[in-house]
């Protein structure tokens, strides 16, 4: 299976869950964006409401180009992909220098819209990055162990970010189902009885704000030190 460190193992969890951040929030962003410009110029009060992080901006423009782009903003798109780099870093070993290097472009990319504003294309080429990125693990890291490290990191996150964003019921479900299977091939300490409570609330879709609200708390009780 090969040694993973306490370290390591928890580098290879956060790198899942900063990929997956930056990926999936430039996925709800497109949709975003179209209502501040064509309709509701107020909607990014919600957004930044909904994944609990300080409303700083100025206005609709000022959230389109700070949020994204800001290296001294530490919500910012740019400061998560950040993180998911410097994890990356002393995972190259382990994850591979191909794969690290399409980190480092979604990188480029962003400090590049931060210059010329065309945050529309941009987007989607960081996106297209970060999934050759998710593309290449399963080639490159050499044990499943390690993958489901990364991967539960991911599944984790879209499972946080699915509840905070309104998915359906059913799409969580599956989300859920696969970050199960990931964290049973993981070895990650986990409070089994919140993940069977979380598991339930899921399951049976009750599908109000109050069910919701209960399975973001379980989530941050879940994964034990």
């Amino acid at each position: 299976m090969g040694y993973v460190s306490v370290e390591q193992g928890d580098h290879l969890f956060w790198l899942g869950r900063y990929v997956e951040r930056v990926c999936l929030t430039l996925h709800y962003l497109e949709e975003l964006y179209d209502a501040l410009l064509d309709s509701d110029s107020s909607a990014y009060k919600q957004f930044c409401d909904r994944l609990n992080i300080p409303n700083v901006y100025a206005d609709e423009m000022d959230f389109i180009t700070h949020y994204q782009w800001d290296k001294n903003n530490p919500d910012s798109l740019y400061s998560n992909l950040s993180r998911a780099y410097d994890n990356g870093l002393v995972l190259r070993n382990i994850i591979s220098t191909p794969a690290l290097s399409y980190i480092q472009m979604s990188l480029d990319l962003m400090e590049e819209g931060a210059k010329t504003g065309a945050y529309a294309l941009l987007n989607q080429q960081v996106v297209d990055y970060l999934l050759a990125f998710w593309g290449i693990l399963d080639e490159k890291v050499g044990t499943k162990h390690k993958r489901s490290l990364i991967k539960a990191g991911r599944y984790l996150e879209r499972l946080d970010m699915q509840l905070r964003l309104g998915a359906d019921w059913e799409e969580l479900e599956i989300t859920l189902g696969k970050l199960i299977r990931r964290l049973e091939g993981s070895g990650i300490n986990i409070n089994k009885d919140k993940l069977e409570a979380l598991t339930y609330l899921i399951e049976s879709q009750k599908g109000d704000d109050i069910s919701r609200l209960q399975a973001l708390s379980l989530i941050g009780e879940l994964v034990e030190p």
